[in-house]
């Protein structure tokens, strides 16, 4: 990846420039490795080379790759959105996403390298949120550190879809407790009484069979926030056998159905969507 800027003011050498895009400054280590480099005017120079008004600087980005850890393993991948920076997925139901001593060779890590690698892209599994195994939809991947990075003060639009197993009520509205380990489990989390540090806004699209069809936006991203946060109001969500009751199909009702963000190379608005097998498009008010 090449990063291109052109100079508008004096007083910056290479580094000092670039610093104020935020680049980190392990990128800045790597290059003086020689795993990458910095043009100015198509000439080489290091990182302390005097900037000029007009100039036009370009940083050749290190190639990262070190995905040693994660076996490639050829499997379907449902590619929503792709470029030079992002590869944006709509996960399947009941997968892993990172490797696992049970999912060594099966999550959605491995069959993205292999991906990369049939591809000949030079990339890293660089995760910019994740999923629980059961929830499906979009999930979006950086493909070098420095993207990640940058998405890490990038406002993140993300949507969820579920279906309750009892009307929700109210219909709509707010649900902020704090969520924690649970020191009897080392996967489950509890709420307990303390000053919340996590924030639902929900509201109900559709009722059917006695159920709430919720579109839920997450404000913050506690581990099972969603399945948590209606299980406290005395409506789990269909499938979770965590926090509610399991379903002969195994299926969890959470989608992760809708992204939206501003590209923090291109500055282009991002946005995706992708709906469930267990809801129809047509009869959602969204």
């Amino acid at each position: 990846m090449i990063l291109r800027y052109k100079i508008e003011s004096n007083g910056y050498v290479v580094r000092s420039y670039l610093e104020t895009k935020k680049i980190p400054d392990n990128i800045f280590k790597e290059i003086r490795s020689g795993n990458g480099q910095y043009l100015v005017n198509d000439e080489n120079v290091d990182d302390h080379f005097e900037l000029h008004n007009g100039d036009l600087l370009e940083v050749v980005m290190p190639q990262s790759y070190k995905g040693e850890n994660i076996v490639s393993v050829k499997g379907d991948i449902d590619i929503l959105y792709e470029d030079s920076y992002f590869l944006i997925l709509n996960k399947p139901i009941n997968q892993v996403v990172i490797p696992t001593k049970e999912y060594f060779t099966n999550s959605l890590a491995n069959y993205v390298m292999s991906y990369y690698k049939r591809k000949g892209i030079v990339a890293n599994i660089h995760f910019i949120s994740r999923l629980d195994a059961a929830t499906s939809g979009i999930i979006m991947l950086a493909k070098n550190s420095y993207v990640t990075s940058l998405m890490q003060n990038t406002l993140i639009c993300k949507k969820y879809l579920l279906e309750t197993t009892n009307i929700v009520n109210p219909s709509c509205g707010i649900i902020q407790n704090h969520i924690t380990k649970d020191p009897d489990s080392a996967i489950k989390r509890m709420i307990i009484d303390k000053e919340p540090n996590s924030k639902t806004v929900y509201k109900t699209l559709l009722v059917r069979d006695n159920h709430s069809i919720i579109e839920a936006l997450l404000c913050t991203g506690k581990t099972h926030q969603l399945r948590l946060h209606f299980s406290s109001m005395g409506s789990s969500i269909i499938g979770d056998n965590l926090y509610g009751t399991p379903t002969e199909d195994g299926i969890l009702h959470l989608h992760s159905y809708y992204l939206e963000f501003n590209h923090p190379i291109t500055n282009k608005v991002i946005i995706l969507s992708t709906y469930p097998s267990w809801i129809n498009k047509e009869d959602l008010q969204v």
